[in-house]
């Protein structure tokens, strides 16, 4: 049977594309929130219309695992219903539908932002959910994390025939092998501590309350650890990451999986930082449970390419410009980590938004360990964005020099100077509101010269 609601509702919504497209705006959650307020039920049909569904949530890394992991899915089909520019919330979620309707998709692969998750689950019930991490991010919105968390467990704890995917190595992540669902874990077997920062650690159980003892840590508060009181613990993971070899833009990744066919895999992945070794090893995880091989997963992995400002790089004059989302402490300092291993001559620009959708409290760039350990190297400090002046105080505050400080709340001024720097590299570190227009500036400067 025909369903007029729903066709009045795709309808009003591509009238809503058209509309933002006229007016130059990123039409990424609009149209599903027009289609929603005409049709509440139009995720039902998306229920339906999937073969398999795949949810990916957490605090950091979920566009770069839903893009990584339709990579996998698309080498064997392309019939793939996904949300690939980051739009999760509930609106995104029925935006990609309004894009893109079809009477079926093989799969059904969703990014959903961890506090709508319950939201989406009302109407989508996936087969597998990926809980990738938990971070403390956007404090006035969603509340210290362990509420969170605790919202979340309700949430799949009313979806029993779900299997999570869970990266045990978060202590708040491998509390939901507590729930009736199957599991899969993955994790790694590393002791490197890449973000030695103790306001980023987690120091209580989030079973008991009591201290958590730690055999190994990676970075944040993800490792082996141990609770002293009670027996919460990380215990062996299912896939297991038994060493990484870092290069400049890329990562060496050793696999061991345990539960499926015990093999052993080396994956070149091209990109570097330990938070994307454990985006890839979600994805080889869940791979393997979708019956992918071992080659079927590398060359995918391998091959992969990604833009919207994940470690985007774009090439300008003789030097690199490398664009990369912040956006809580735990991103940031990782990211800062990065640059301080790149011994290439660099300009670092930050831009710094506080609209609502970024969490207009910017504390958070208190909690993250921002100094650049090879500072000779770095020409300039950049600073834009509404709350340019706060990020250019947290570089003097970081022993910055002054006067390679440089501030302005317009961010295609900074760019526009930052790029002309006679370094080899130039990072530029936007947080969400600012991702999609500073890397649309900056890829349109780089074709306007490439056409030239």
């Amino acid at each position: 049977m025909v369903n007029i609601r729903e066709k009045i509702a795709i309808m009003c919504g591509k009238f809503s594309i058209y509309v933002s497209k006229m007016l130059k705006k990123n039409a990424t959650a609009l149209p599903g929130k027009v289609a929603l307020s005409i049709d509440n039920g139009l995720l039902n049909s998306v229920n339906e219309k999937c073969g398999k569904i795949i949810l990916i949530t957490g605090t950091n890394g979920k566009t770069t695992t839903n893009n990584l992991l339709n990579h996998v899915i698309k080498g064997k089909t392309s019939n793939v219903l996904s949300n690939l520019r980051g739009a999760n919330m509930i609106q995104g979620v029925a935006s990609t539908y309004v894009k893109n309707p079809k009477d079926s998709y093989d799969y059904g692969v969703f990014e959903v932002d961890e506090g709508s998750l319950k939201n989406v689950t009302r109407y989508i019930k996936p087969d597998y959910i990926i809980i990738n991490n938990f971070f403390r991010d956007q404090l006035d919105r969603y509340g210290e994390i362990d509420n969170l968390v605790e919202e979340l467990y309700v949430a799949i704890e009313k979806l029993p025939n779900t299997t999570l995917v869970l990266n045990c190595d978060d202590p708040l992540v491998n509390k939901f092998k507590n729930l009736s669902n199957e599991n899969i874990t993955f994790g790694l077997d590393l002791d490197i501590n890449e973000t030695k920062n103790s306001s980023l650690d987690l120091k209580n159980c989030p079973i008991c309350g009591g201290k958590l003892e730690y055999k190994s840590k990676t970075y944040g508060h993800f490792g082996d650890y141990e609770c002293l009181d009670c027996s919460y613990k990380r215990e062996k993971p299912d896939v297991l990451c038994t060493d990484i070899k870092e290069g400049p833009n890329s990562l060496e990744i050793s696999i061991s999986n345990f539960k499926f066919d015990k093999s052993d895999v080396i994956i070149r992945y091209p990109y570097n930082g330990i938070y994307n070794a454990y985006n890839a090893l979600g994805v080889y995880t869940l791979s393997k449970e979708l019956s992918f091989s071992d080659d079927e997963i590398t060359s995918s992995m391998e091959s992969f390419s990604f833009s919207l400002g994940r470690m985007e790089e774009m090439e300008y004059k003789n030097k690199i410009i490398k664009v990369i989302l912040t956006k809580n402490p735990i991103g940031l300092t990782s990211v800062s980590n990065i640059i301080s291993k790149d011994s290439r001559s660099k300009s670092i620009v930050h831009i710094l938004n506080d609209n609502p959708a970024d969490g207009e409290d910017i504390s958070w760039i208190w909690d993250a360990y921002t100094v650049c350990e090879d500072k000779y190297d770095v020409l300039n400090y950049y600073c834009s964005g509404i709350r340019c002046e706060e990020i250019a105080l947290k570089k003097k505050y970081d022993g910055v020099d002054l006067d390679k400080i440089k501030f302005d709340s317009n961010f295609k001024k900074i760019i526009n100077q930052a790029i002309e720097d006679d370094v080899e590299i130039v990072y530029v570190l936007p947080t969400y509101t600012a991702i999609f227009e500073t890397r649309d500036y900056i890829e349109n400067i780089v074709s306007k010269r490439s056409d030239l």
